[in-house]
């Protein structure tokens, strides 16, 4: 889990299907001295990821990602210079029990990533 370690959340909405994050990266993070310490990126695995914990966070629910249909980089994303930002995530339930999300990493008027992914519940 990258909550509390890699970011995190300082303020969360939700409605029936959508859920609005705002986010503090932590710049100083260890994963930035070799994913580029001359100029810290974050990892597109990791904006991913950011997005999944967010989800299970909110609707309470280990989910594990089964398919990723798109991830679009815009920009990237650079911790210091970036240093919150929003999370924008729709999702709907599908018959088969996954949830279709459709995210969006931002800040202000720059759109960083858009993510489309099926998440379904972990087998325990």
């Amino acid at each position: 889990m990258l909550i509390d370690d890699f970011y995190h959340i300082t303020e969360l909405k939700k409605t029936e299907d959508t859920i609005q994050a705002e986010i503090h990266l932590n710049p100083d993070h260890a994963l930035y001295k070799g994913h580029f310490p001359q100029q810290a990126v974050v990892p597109g695995v990791m904006q991913i990821q950011i997005v999944k914990e967010i989800l299970v966070a909110e609707l309470k629910q280990e989910l594990l990602i089964r398919e990723v249909m798109v991830a679009k980089y815009f920009r990237p994303i650079t911790p210091k210079e970036n240093l919150v930002l929003h999370i924008n995530i729709a999702y709907k339930l599908s018959e088969t029990s996954d949830y279709m999300i459709d995210a969006s990493i931002v800040k202000a008027d720059n759109t960083f990533a858009k993510i489309k992914a099926k998440l379904s519940l972990a087998v325990k």
